[in-house]
């Protein structure tokens, strides 16, 4: 197929030749790995360097039907062959990549009543069964709605039409394992203690501090003998709200009743910038 140039992509860029081209480069593609995305990435590069993210949604809508046309024209090409047809190891021998026979699960098994299936065939056959039960979502088409039979096979209640094959990867043989993570998770390399780690080698949890013993005239004030530094601006600001403390015409500044003159040197008032100055020579000692 000849890559159309940029000059003609309004003229050539047409419905048909989208589909020619999704047709020409399916059968390269593991759809186990493939979402649309990256199927729209390679099909550009298909198509001499298009830029095809307005098409997104008919491509979506394409690559379905092409893999849905697949199964029909592998029943075509064995119908036309029958006669020379080889014995069945033979057979399997000549289909590889997207067309060889996959082993199912016993659930998926049963579920499409074959043992063994190629991956068109499997998506084909969910699909017929997901149209024929309405089980896409109405107000989100790409999403699954499973019912109690599909739930039973698959384990969850809905996926997407690009996850599924993540699931039905994990009903193929070799059967791997479920992941639908998009990136595979790496240990991280073993860090170094440093001076913050205690004597265990564990890190010390941030944010915790050491309480303090207060002076008698920020106890009575918090109501505590001993406190964090943040706990005791928090309950200073509990104190200062609770006895309607701040000059309603400018909150930042803070009228001064007796118990917090004792506090913050005699001053009348204090702003919110600078109360935390006078706290410190009332944090006596670490405990």
């Amino acid at each position: 197929m000849a890559s159309p140039s940029h000059d003609d992509e309004d003229e050539e860029l047409s419905d048909a030749t989208i589909q020619s081209a999704i047709d020409e480069l399916l059968p390269k593609v593991d759809l186990a790995t493939t979402g649309v995305k990256k199927f729209r990435k390679l099909l550009s590069k298909h198509l001499g360097g298009m830029d095809l993210t307005s098409r997104t949604k008919f491509i979506t809508a394409a690559l379905t039907k092409a893999i849905n046309d697949m199964e029909d024209n592998e029943s075509d090409e064995e119908a036309s062959s029958s006669e020379d047809e080889a014995p069945q190891k033979t057979v399997k021998k000549k289909k590889g990549g997207l067309q060889a026979p996959k082993e199912l699960s016993p659930k998926l098994a049963k579920f499409l009543h074959a043992s063994e299936l190629s991956r068109p065939q499997i998506v084909k056959g969910l699909w017929d069964y997901i149209k024929e039960h309405d089980l896409q979502n109405p107000d989100n088409r790409k999403e699954i709605l499973l019912d109690a039979k599909m739930k039973k096979v698959f384990g969850c209640d809905k996926f997407t039409m690009f996850s599924m094959n993540k699931y039905i990867s994990h009903h193929c043989h070799p059967f791997p394992p479920l992941d639908l993570s998009s990136k595979s998770k790496k240990t991280p390399p073993k860090r170094k203690a440093s001076s913050k780690d205690d004597k265990s080698g564990k890190k010390k949890q941030k944010g915790t501090q050491p309480p303090w013993r207060l002076s008698d005239a920020l106890a009575d004030v918090l109501g505590v003998d001993t406190c964090a530094r943040p706990q005791v601006v928090s309950k200073l600001w509990d104190y200062i709200k609770a006895n309607e403390l701040q000059n309603p015409n400018d909150k930042r500044e803070i009228l001064c009743n007796d118990k917090l003159k004792k506090i913050f040197d005699n001053h009348q008032t204090v702003t919110m910038f600078s109360m935390n100055k006078f706290i410190s020579k009332h944090l006596l000692e670490k405990v």
